[in-house]
């Protein structure tokens, strides 16, 4: 059959699979280069893992970190900035071979004395502490002393930037105002094209005369992981180093920058590569590197209180190393990478390691082009493979080529940290077949209604029409919450007997009446089901969501019980009761009645068979429920009773009776159940607020285990015409049971009845 069908439609066929390609082809190329791409950056993530980054032997860089115990040692974050020029001294002192200071300082120290005076000045008569604190020196000022003492870099910028924002404005750098760069390009205009730091405030003047501004920015992919960084950024339309760098830049005294030329952009030539030392580093199309961390991404800091104290026990191992002071107290100090959770701090100290080693995997400018057209000319073999070779020769083929792919992607990334994507290729390998799947099968089963007749009569009319018309996916599983209606038709036993020498008159009545009940709950955009003993389930919400669901099948209940008393009263349908002629009338069948349950859950939904067996169903609690309060209807009267859920929604539009408390496990919490009886029409007659208020009290009394206030308020319910003799019988005999258990001190049963 299928081969028949790949002959005669050969052009049809061909159309979803080449699509398919074309589009794969398309995204492999225009997003080659975008960062954060999924699930290429999963895949690269576990090149990563598989194949760490080698770590240094001995390592020249050293972390002073703001914990936890430091704050409770030294005084709660934020520090005022005298006491970071604390730590900068202090690793100075100690002989550091530069110092960054990740925590950014841009803007005023909200603890400084200019801050404080501002406070001061909304207080009457403290002129004398405003002077007082005036002449007092700033603490940027304290800042910007201590880094000028030392080799120091002050970092501004938010700690952590979603990639999609924070440099994707480009501004123009001049390379002349930063003695720490040199510039090699062709046409040397002195500029640099470099993303705009995503600073919060203004710098101080003092801090950047003093130290080297760098940016602590650490861009997230839009999963959250941070994976790669710009190296160079924009600050003030000068050139800033990332924190990771300026460490390096200042220990080697300088940094030279190769512009690009050919990659222009209107503010300038992008950079090429950078050179710290002996090692060059080249960088993407965002001028920076992708992070590569080693196995063992677990680094010893110094509690920066130690530091403080300034025992040389401490403060020995900062000397001749690269100091990175920062902060892991406040929310934002965790970020997640390929390899966990780490503080900003560390992330900039496995990079400039990382940095050090030159250890910088590639993405090559061609990468786009290449895995497009390899993912061009795979499709199109196993398109071919899938038409004219056997299932056996295409299965092989794809797997064979699926593993080849990842291994060569894997083996070229860890010879030569080239990281090339596989996954175009691999998914115009598996797609393409698929789709003349798909295709097929589409075409034998779906454009010949051989799934969607299995629904007919049983989904609405405006789900029938999508459905058909093959807009929308809803012959799918999903969960949601679902409103059940649960219903059987009951006759009276007499009536019952008169059908025992006549069952296909009783199974054509039991027909007309579903099928007419059937249609009600369509009519009201509800899915029609049917349970165990030929009973109805209607379900709202599935499988289109539905605008108040609950109202829709209450709506639905109350007019099913004006159809069964219609029905009862035609006289075919009465004559189907008894041996009568055609213009005989069976009385009988005018006593038959409609027991109904309504629930409200999250449930399981969706097609349960196969083939012409298939049928629409739920599955879950709702079901369960609305089937056990339909079989309580007998005892409580009412013929709808429904759940809480239910009631609560529709409290101020209906009449509602309170009947009983229920549990629906043994575990489970007490909940009411209710008796939907009629419209708001019903809800305002004086008798029904009556009525309502004695059975509320009566229950809310039973629920309270008050014995004596449950027996004034079933005395009271008796003399209310119209309350069914079998729901007072029921509390009845709760109450002598209860008394009984009550006299002989014996422990009373739960209040609630066990539904489930």
């Amino acid at each position: 059959m299928i081969e028949q069908r790949l002959q005669q439609r050969l052009r049809v066929l061909l159309v979803a699979p080449v699509a398919f390609i074309l589009i794969v082809v398309a995204m492999a190329v225009t997003s080659a280069h975008q960062p954060g791409v999924q699930p290429r950056e999963a895949l690269f993530d576990a090149f990563q893992r598989m194949n760490p980054r080698p770590a240094a032997e001995t390592s020249s860089l050293a972390v002073i970190d703001i914990d936890d115990q430091s704050l409770a040692e030294v005084g709660p974050w934020p520090w005022p900035r005298t006491t970071l020029a604390g730590l900068v001294a202090a690793a100075e002192k100690a002989g550091a071979a530069s110092v960054v200071v990740t925590v950014p300082v841009e803007g005023a120290d909200p603890l400084s004395p200019e801050v404080v005076t501002q406070f001061w000045q909304s207080v009457p008569g403290s002129d004398n502490a405003i002077r007082e604190i005036a002449q007092l020196p700033t603490n940027n000022a304290a800042l910007a002393a201590a880094a000028a003492t030392a080799k120091t870099a002050l970092s501004v910028g938010q700690m952590r930037s979603p990639s999609r924002e924070a440099g994707s404005a480009w501004a123009r750098a001049d390379v002349a105002a930063s003695p720490w760069l040199s510039l090699t390009a062709t046409g040397n205009t002195g500029y640099l094209a470099l993303p705009t730091a995503p600073l919060t405030d203004d710098i101080d003047a003092g801090l950047s005369e003093t130290a080297l501004i760098s940016v602590a920015s650490l861009m997230a992919d839009p999963d959250g992981k941070v994976r790669r960084s710009s190296l160079l950024w924009s600050v003030g339309e000068q050139p800033a180093p990332l924190a990771a760098l300026a460490g390096l830049i200042l220990a080697e005294d300088g940094l030279d920058v190769t512009a690009s030329g050919q990659r222009l952009r209107v503010e300038g030539p992008p950079p090429e590569t950078l050179t710290v030392g002996d090692t060059t580093i080249a960088l993407d199309r965002r001028s920076g590197v992708r992070l590569w961390l080693p196995a063992d991404t677990n680094r010893q800091p110094l509690p920066a209180w130690r530091v403080l104290e300034g025992e040389p026990s401490w403060t020995q191992p900062l000397a001749g190393k690269v100091v990175f002071i920062g902060e892991s107290v406040t929310p934002g100090a965790i970020l997640s990478t390929a390899r966990g959770e780490m503080t900003p701090t560390m992330v900039h100290v496995q990079l400039a390691e990382q940095l050090t080693l030159g250890h910088i995997p590639q993405r090559p400018n061609w990468a786009g082009l290449a895995e497009g057209l390899l993912a061009l000319l795979l499709g199109a073999m196993t398109i071919g493979a899938t038409l004219y070779a056997k299932r056996r020769v295409t299965t092989s083929l794809c797997v064979v080529f699926t593993v080849l792919l990842l291994a060569g992607a894997f083996f070229a990334f860890r010879q030569s940290q080239i990281l090339l994507d596989p996954l175009p290729a691999i998914a115009t390998l598996v797609g393409a077949p698929i789709a003349i799947l798909v295709t097929v099968i589409g075409d034998m089963l779906l454009r010949d209604d051989a799934v969607r007749g299995q629904f007919h009569g049983a989904l609405p009319r405006r789900t029938m029409i999508k459905l058909q018309t093959g807009s929308g996916n809803l012959l799918r599983g999903q969960r949601r919450e679902v409103t059940v209606l649960s219903c059987a038709l009951r006759l009276p036993q007499p009536v019952l007997d008169r059908f025992q020498s006549r069952p296909d008159d009783f199974v054509r009545y039991v027909a007309s009446a579903n099928d007419m009940l059937r249609k009600t709950i369509l009519a009201h955009d509800g899915t029609v089901d049917y349970g165990e003993d030929g009973r109805l389930l209607g379900y709202w919400n599935v499988p289109e969501s539905l605008e108040n669901p609950i109202e829709k099948a209450c709506g639905c209940a109350l007019k099913m019980i004006d159809d069964v008393n219609a029905m009862s009263e035609n006289v075919q349908a009465a004559a189907l009761a008894g041996d009568l002629d055609e213009n005989s009338t069976d009385l009988g069948a005018a006593d038959g009645y409609l027991e109904i349950g309504l629930a409200t859950a999250p449930c399981f939904a969706g097609p349960v068979g196969r083939g012409n067996r298939n049928r629409y169903s739920v599955i879950g609690d709702a079901v369960r429920l609305a089937t056990a309060l339909r079989q309580r209807a007998k005892v409580y009267g009412p013929a709808i009773i429904t759940d809480d859920i239910v009631f609560d929604a529709l409290r101020h539009h209906y009449a509602f009776l309170d009947l009983d408390v229920v549990r629906t496990g043994e575990a489970d919490p007490v909940r009411t159940v209710y008796g939907l009886v009629g419209n708001p029409f019903l809800k305002a007659s004086k008798a029904f607020r009556q009525l309502a208020d004695t059975q509320r009290e009566l229950v809310l009394s039973w629920r309270n285990s008050d014995l004596s206030a449950t027996a004034v308020q079933l005395q009271r319910l008796r003399g209310i015409a119209g309350v069914p003799d079998a729901y007072i019988d029921l509390y009845d005999d709760r109450l002598r049971a209860a008394q009984v258990d009550k006299d002989h001190d014996a422990p009373r049963e739960p209040a609630a009845v066990l539904v489930l």
